[in-house]
């Protein structure tokens, strides 16, 4: 517990809240890692996730991050899927001694990566 802890009090998240409740919540580091990405159950499909992840994309935009990755679950896979992430990696991870399928999932900002040999446009 201690670990998870210290790791939510390294972290400062955008927070979704609905009627004073905490609804979702998601992390952008400065290296383009999104993390703790999480929607609570009986909010889902109510356009929360989506309206974090705008969020998360249009600050990562005005912090100039080019690279985005995130670890993602198989239910979250198409959710990164519709937002333009790509599947890197299949992985197999433990957790409470249950092994479970992941996704090493990436997403470049094409506007400000630029293109080889071609100037990249701001709009």
């Amino acid at each position: 517990m201690f670990i998870w802890n210290k790791r939510m009090t390294d972290i400062e998240p955008y927070i979704a809240e609905l009627n004073g409740e905490i609804v979702g919540y998601a992390d952008l580091q400065n290296d383009g890692l999104i993390d703790h990405f999480f929607c609570h159950q009986a909010h889902q499909r109510e356009g929360i996730g989506r309206a974090l992840m705008t969020h998360i994309l249009a600050q990562g935009k005005q912090q100039k991050i080019k690279h985005y990755f995130a670890q993602v679950s198989i239910t979250a896979k198409p959710f990164f899927e519709h937002f333009g992430f790509k599947v890197v990696k299949q992985q197999l991870v433990e957790v409470r001694d249950q092994e479970l399928i992941n996704y090493h999932m990436e997403k470049y900002d094409e506007q400000l990566r630029g293109l080889p040999g071609r100037k990249a446009v701001l709009l």
